[in-house]
């Protein structure tokens, strides 16, 4: 399974009620092969290395302690979005 994939069914199961879309991402998550996972591991890997984003902003992205956090992570949410 590719990321884009990936997401895409996410994006299909939000477009639903929120009972029908949990139930519909967990038949999904529960019918992946081990192969399906292990390439997505390999992908989401592949993108942070390539997004050269820093183990502290995946830690937590969200952390807003001074100024310099505040520009990196409006820099990692603008690369997330």
């Amino acid at each position: 399974m590719k990321v884009i994939d990936y997401f895409n069914k996410i994006e299909d199961c939000s477009k639903m009620t929120d009972e029908e879309g949990f139930e519909a991402y967990d038949r999904f998550i529960n019918n992946l092969t081990n192969a399906d996972l292990v390439t997505l591991i390999i992908e989401f890997t592949s993108i942070i290395v390539k997004a050269d984003v820093s183990l502290e902003i995946l830690e937590n992205p969200f952390e807003t302690d001074d100024e310099d956090s505040k520009h990196i992570n409006k820099n990692h949410l603008k690369l997330v979005h």
